[in-house]
C-alpha cells in the first residue's frame, strides 16, 4: 500500500505555519532603569512577561547576558514585579497605594561581587510614597511602561530604582 501523495506537502505546509507563528511571536524586548544611579538593563532572552487571566502578572528582568553561556563574570541582578489589576490591551496605572495593600510586589535581588557570598535581597518599602509603575501601551501581546520602586534589605539599607521603562511581550503560547 503506498502512502497519499498530500501527506509530504501537509507535513511541509506545518512546518512553515509553526515557523511562521515562531517568528511573528517575537518582538525585541528591553527593560531598562538606574539602580542607585547605575544603569541597569535586561535584554531580550532575560525578560519575561506573564499575564493571567485572573488580571495577574508577572515582569521580570535579569541582568542582560544572564541567560547566556557562559554566562556574564559580572553579579547578576535580578527584578520582579507581581500585581493585579492587569487587562489586556489597557493601560494600567500603579502608586504607592496600590504596592502597600498587596496588590502589587516587587524584589531585587542584587548580585554579590564575590564568589561564595550570597546576594543580597531587596524587598519593596512599601511606605515610599514614589513607588509607581504604569503600563502606558498595550498593543496585541506587548505592552510598554516606565516604573520607579524603592526596595530596602533586611538591614535597613535603602535602594532606589528610578527612571524604569520597559517593552515587553507575552511569549507564551
Amino acid at each position: 500500500m503506498q502512502a497519499p501523495r498530500h501527506r509530504p506537502l501537509m507535513a511541509l505546509s506545518f512546518v512553515l505555519l509553526a515557523a511562521s507563528i515562531v517568528t511573528d511571536a517575537s518582538e525585541p524586548q528591553s527593560l531598562r532603569a538606574q539602580v542607585n544611579g547605575v544603569a541597569f538593563a535586561g535584554d531580550d532572552d532575560t525578560i519575561h512577561f506573564v499575564p493571567l487571566p485572573s488580571g495577574a502578572f508577572s515582569l521580570g528582568a535579569a541582568t542582560a547576558g544572564a541567560a547566556s553561556w557562559p554566562p556574564p563574570k559580572t553579579p547578576i541582578e535580578r527584578l520582579s514585579i507581581t500585581c493585579r489589576g492587569f487587562e489586556a490591551g489597557k493601560a494600567l496605572k500603579l502608586g504607592s497605594k496600590e504596592f502597600d495593600n498587596s496588590s502589587c510586589d516587587a524584589t531585587f535581588s542584587k548580585g554579590a561581587s564575590e564568589a561564595g557570598k550570597d546576594a543580597d535581597d531587596y524587598a519593596l518599602d512599601k511606605s515610599n510614597t514614589a513607588t509607581l509603575f504604569e503600563i502606558t501601551a498595550a498593543h496585541g501581546k506587548v505592552i510598554e511602561g516606565r516604573f520607579e520602586l524603592h526596595f530596602k534589605d533586611k538591614a535597613g539599607k535603602a535602594l532606589a530604582i528610578t527612571d524604569g521603562h520597559f517593552v515587553a511581550e507575552d511569549r507564551q503560547l
